[in-house]
C-alpha cells in the first residue's frame, strides 16, 4: 500500500515545477506585429486577410451544402454571414490601400496652389510691358515645370484707345510677351493657354491702365485616388 503515497506527492512536485517556469516575455512580439499593422498599408493588408479567411469559411459551408453534408439550416446563416463579412473587409482594405496610394502620391495633389494675379501693364498701342511682376512669372513657371499635367492661362486685354481689330491683335502681343517669360521661367509651351481678349467694353477711345494688362491663372486636373471607393 505504501507505493500508492508516492503518486499524489509525483504529481504535486510536478505541479510546483510548472508553477516555477518563468513566463515568456511576449511583449517585444506584440509590439512587432502591431507595428506590420500600423498605417494605412498595414492595415489594408489585414483587412484583405480576414476576408480571405471569412470567405474561405462561406465556401467550405457551401461545399458541403452542395453535397447535402449539412442539413442544419443555421450553417447557410454562418455562411450568408461570413460571405458578407468577407466583403465588408474588403471594402475596408480598398478604403485604406487608397488612403495608402494617397500618401504615396501626394505629389500630385496640388492643393491652395492656384495663382490668380495680374503679371504684366502696358502703355497705351504698346505690347512691351513698362512693368511686370518677376517673382510671380518666376513663381508660375516653376510651378509649371514641376507639375506637368497642370497648366495656366495668360488673359490680355486692351483699353478702347484705337480700332478694335487692332487691339485685338495688340491684346495677342501682349499674352505672347508674358508666355515667353513664363516659358524662360521652366514652363512647356503646350501647358500655356492664350486668351486674347482685345479691347475690354468701355467708352470709345479711353485710356485705362486697369484693361492694358496681361493677367495669369494657373490650373490643374482634380486628381482623386479610387474615386469610385467610397
Amino acid at each position: 500500500m505504501k507505493k500508492y503515497h508516492y503518486l499524489p506527492l509525483a504529481i504535486l512536485i510536478l505541479l510546483l515545477t510548472a508553477c516555477a517556469t518563468p513566463k515568456t516575455d511576449t511583449e517585444d512580439l506584440k509590439a512587432e506585429i502591431k507595428a506590420a499593422r500600423s498605417g494605412h498599408y498595414g492595415q489594408a493588408m489585414w483587412h484583405q486577410e480576414q476576408s480571405e479567411e471569412d470567405l474561405e469559411t462561406a465556401n467550405e459551408i457551401l461545399g458541403h451544402l452542395e453535397k447535402n453534408h449539412y442539413w442544419n439550416i443555421n450553417e447557410k446563416q454562418k455562411a450568408l454571414d461570413a460571405a458578407k463579412s468577407a466583403a465588408r473587409h474588403r471594402l475596408e482594405a480598398e478604403k485604406e490601400m487608397c488612403l495608402w496610394l494617397t500618401e504615396v502620391h501626394g505629389h500630385n495633389h496640388h492643393k491652395k496652389e492656384s495663382i490668380h494675379d495680374t503679371v504684366a501693364y502696358f502703355k497705351t498701342g504698346s505690347a512691351v510691358p513698362f512693368k511686370t511682376k518677376d517673382e510671380t512669372i518666376g513663381k508660375v513657371g516653376n510651378w509649371l515645370e514641376a507639375h506637368p499635367d497642370a497648366t495656366a492661362t495668360v488673359t490680355a486685354s486692351t483699353d478702347t484707345v484705337g480700332k478694335p481689330a487692332y487691339n485685338q491683335d495688340l491684346s495677342e502681343r501682349r499674352a505672347q510677351a508674358v508666355i515667353q517669360r513664363l516659358v524662360a521661367s521652366g514652363a512647356r509651351p503646350s501647358q500655356l493657354i492664350t486668351k486674347a481678349i482685345g479691347e475690354v467694353p468701355g467708352a470709345d477711345n479711353t485710356p485705362d491702365q486697369e484693361n492694358r494688362v496681361a493677367i495669369v491663372i494657373t490650373s490643374h486636373p482634380v486628381y482623386m485616388d479610387c474615386p469610385n471607393v467610397k
